[in-house]
Parts: structure tokens; C-alpha cells; sequence
């Protein structure tokens, strides 16, 4: 072994084994980049040479505390209770389709929540393992490594009349369960995101996406955000690239410039149906949310018409909600980033605008405030019967009922026994006839045991 090691070697062997190191370093360098960048031009050679190349991250994230489901702010409430706290008062009214992970079983899960202590009357665990098992996987946006029960989250949860829960995460797939989690029906047409509303005909709302883009001379990369219309059993009725309606209408100034190419320039975030005819609005119109513009705009599938756009006060809003026959409510996050990380204005904000008199106005602006409210992405209110208003705060794992006078009603801090605060779900309010009716429905399930 030592004559091994020090035996004298030519040093042409030494130059040629290191062009040839060189050329190595090289070849890999080029599998690499062909693996990230999907271009499949070197077969299963780039993909294998990726994984090679991420192993050091690989190895990284497995000795690291795993913190995906955690809250983006997870130790924002460390003083405060886990769960339910009611401060001295009235006590809010209905039922709460609370979604949030649980970060002591670790998975997610949907309640329904009694609205007048707290309490858990039902809960629905569904099982991503089983769930996305046959789900196609060919779609270059899904968060695939996501798709298990411990990483998957329910995002926008909303209740059919028959009681059926229909689910999905963001990038993933429509599915419709029953009352002891079990899959009723599924839809792998199109990949869906964001909200989930209501047609108020049985079917939904939902962004998705058009994948691969049908937009000339496109990024492959490029993310064309959709508006889906879906049926009762989530079968696709309508479907139409949200890219394509503003190149239709001349806004290829808020899409494309030569200045900074955008992968994902509008991020669509909520679809809001409307449901009634109005002054200013007709059933079956769309408000529709697109973050990274700041832009809340109202759009008739109809006619293929955009009615109204609005650019701002608003930053990064998400959730845009119908209060009235000429108001609607914005989510504003308040948030923006100037190449220096992402930060809020003060607090999160609730802007009401009135198509009427072309005024804004922000009536919870003292309780936001008071609660200090702040959640960088998603996040979403609910503007109750009773005036008072349901607020997500989805990145610190709180949800809040707050007076306009600024009194907290409720509280709910989604912390495990860890300290930690992880993820909300998009939670949605019922009304007492609304939470009562699915008790019923529940009353006459029987569940097997574990």
C-alpha cells in the first residue's frame, strides 16, 4: 500500500486525468442544467445528475427541524393560548368551518367549530396519501413533494348541500369527501388554486391554471392563471386563460414589458361570484383578485367584458368579497417589497369601495389596528351578521371576530404543544341554520373507529 501511494506518476497522466476531471466537471455541469431546466434534451441522465447535485441540500433539510407547515410568522403569538379564547361579552353567533394544520398529529385538518364556546362538533381528516394516490403528476407547477398527508393543506374547504366537503390545496386537484373523510368523487382536468366559491347553482368557482400555456411565443415557464367554472362532481363546464382575456382587451402593458420579464405576473387569488343583479354589477359576473398587480377587477364571462378595474389603494390584497348592492370589501395585505424583502404598511387593512359615490372607506380600520393584524400573503375576511367581521390571519396561525369598535369577540391561535404557530386553511363562516342543517346531516353518520 505505501508503494501504492508514493509511486512516482508522470505528470502527463496528471495533466490528462485533470482535463479530463475538468471536462467531467464540465459535462455534469451541463446534465445539471438540463435537469433543472426540464428541458429533457439528456433523458434521465440531467434528472440524475440534479438529484446528485441537490443532495447536499437533501441532506440539509433532513437535519433541520421541518418547519413547511409552520406559520410564516411561527413564533408571533409564543405569549398567548392555544385554541379558543372568548374575552367577556356577547358571544359570537353560527358555526366556524375552521381549516388548520395540526401541527401535534402533524396533518391537516377541517372542524366544524360551535361558534358559542368553541367547541368541535365534527372533524374531517382527509388522507392525501389515498386521496392524490392516482392523481396525474405531469404538471411542471404542482408542489408534487407536497402531496402526502403530512404537507398537504385544505385550502378554501366549502360544504355542498347533500354534505359533501369539497377540497383541494393550492396547484392541486378538485375532490369532493364524505362525512368519515372517504373519497366521493375526484377531478384531474385542471389543476386548481386559491379560492373556492360558490355558483349558487351547485357548482364553483376556482382559479386554475392553463397548462401549457396556448400564448404565442411563451416562457414554458410562464404561469397563465385561468377562470374555472366547475359542476357539482367537478367537472369542468368552462375554462379560459385569465392572460389571454387582458391581451384580448389591450392590458399586454400589465403582462409584458422589455424592462422585467415576470414568470407569474398577475397571481390570481380569488374569484367572487356574483350571484344577484345590481346597479352596477349583473349575476353571473366575476370579481376577480390579481395580487401581484394590486388589482381588484370586474369581469362579465358573458360578453367576454371587463366592466371595471381598480389599481390600488390596495397592495398584494387578497380575498375581495360583495358586502352590498354597491360595495365590496378588500382584503388588503398592505404589503410590498422593494428588492430590500418583503414587508407590511403597519397592519393589514379591510377597504370598502362604493361604486355609488366612487368612495373608500375602512370600517374595521381601528379593531385591524388594535389587533394588529398581519399576515405578508393570503389571508381573508368575512363580514358577519351581526356587523362584526371574521379575519384570517393565515401566516402567524390566528383567526379573529372583531367589532367595529375595535373589541376582540374571539380568538383562535392555531399553536401545537411545541410553541409553534402553523398554517390556516382559509377558514369559512356558516350561519347558525347553515351549521345546524349539517349536524342533522352528521346525526345519522356513524364513522369507524380510528
Amino acid at each position: 500500500m505505501q508503494r501504492l501511494l508514493f509511486a512516482k506518476i508522470e505528470v502527463w497522466v496528471v495533466l490528462l486525468l485533470a482535463i479530463l476531471g475538468l471536462l467531467g466537471l464540465v459535462g455534469f455541469g451541463v446534465a445539471v442544467l438540463d435537469g433543472e431546466r426540464e428541458t429533457g434534451r439528456l433523458g434521465p441522465v440531467g434528472s440524475a445528475a440534479l438529484a446528485v447535485a441537490e443532495i447536499p441540500d437533501t441532506v440539509k433539510a433532513l437535519l433541520e427541524e421541518d418547519m413547511l407547515m409552520a406559520g410564516f410568522f411561527p413564533r408571533r403569538f409564543a405569549d398567548k393560548p392555544a385554541g379558543w379564547s372568548f374575552p367577556e361579552g356577547t358571544r359570537p353567533s353560527g358555526y366556524l368551518l375552521l381549516s388548520r394544520y395540526d401541527g401535534d398529529r402533524p396533518r391537516h385538518v377541517v372542524q366544524l367549530v360551535s361558534l358559542a364556546d368553541g367547541t368541535v362538533r365534527h372533524e374531517w381528516l382527509p388522507d392525501a396519501d389515498s386521496l392524490l394516490a392516482d392523481a396525474p403528476r405531469t404538471s411542471r407547477i404542482a408542489q408534487q413533494e407536497h402531496w402526502s398527508t403530512r404537507y398537504y393543506r385544505v385550502i378554501a374547504p366549502i360544504l355542498t348541500d347533500d354534505g359533501t366537503l369539497v377540497i383541494k390545496d393550492h396547484q392541486s386537484y378538485l375532490y369532493g369527501i364524505g362525512a368519515c373523510s372517504e373519497k366521493l368523487w375526484s377531478q384531474y382536468d385542471v389543476l386548481l388554486h386559491h379560492s373556492t366559491e360558490s355558483d349558487g347553482a351547485g357548482g364553483w368557482w376556482i382559479p386554475g391554471y392553463v397548462e401549457p400555456s396556448e400564448v404565442e411565443r411563451i416562457d414554458p415557464k410562464f404561469i397563465d392563471d385561468a377562470l374555472v367554472h366547475l359542476g357539482p362532481k367537478g367537472e369542468v363546464l368552462w375554462r379560459k386563460s385569465l392572460t389571454q382575456v387582458l391581451l384580448d382587451h389591450g392590458m399586454e402593458y400589465a403582462l409584458f414589458t422589455a424592462g422585467d420579464y415576470q414568470v407569474d405576473p398577475i397571481h390570481l387569488n380569488d374569484i367572487e361570484p356574483v350571484l344577484a343583479d345590481g346597479p352596477f354589477w349583473k349575476k353571473g359576473d366575476l370579481f376577480l383578485s390579481f395580487r401581484h398587480m394590486s388589482m381588484i377587477m370586474l369581469y362579465r364571462p358573458a360578453t367576454d367584458e371587463i366592466v371595471w378595474k381598480k389599481q390600488g389603494p390596495w397592495l398584494a390584497q387578497h380575498d375581495v368579497d360583495i358586502l352590498d348592492a354597491t360595495r365590496i370589501g378588500v382584503f388588503n395585505n398592505n404589503a410590498y417589497d422593494r428588492g430590500t424583502d418583503a414587508r407590511i404598511h403597519g397592519t393589514n387593512e379591510i377597504v370598502v369601495y362604493d361604486f355609488a359615490t366612487d368612495q373608500l372607506s375602512q370600517p374595521w380600520d381601528a379593531a385591524m389596528k388594535a389587533a394588529d393584524v398581519k399576515t405578508l400573503f393570503e389571508g381573508l375576511f368575512t363580514v358577519l351578521p351581526d356587523g362584526t367581521v371574521m379575519v384570517e390571519e393565515e401566516n402567524a396561525g390566528r383567526l379573529l371576530i372583531l367589532g367595529q369598535d375595535g373589541t376582540v369577540r374571539a380568538e383562535y391561535i392555531n399553536k401545537g404543544a411545541d410553541g409553534i404557530g402553523y398554517r390556516m386553511g382559509w377558514s369559512r363562516y356558516l350561519t347558525p341554520a347553515e351549521g345546524e342543517a349539517e349536524l342533522a346531516r352528521l346525526a345519522a353518520t356513524t364513522c369507524p373507529a380510528g
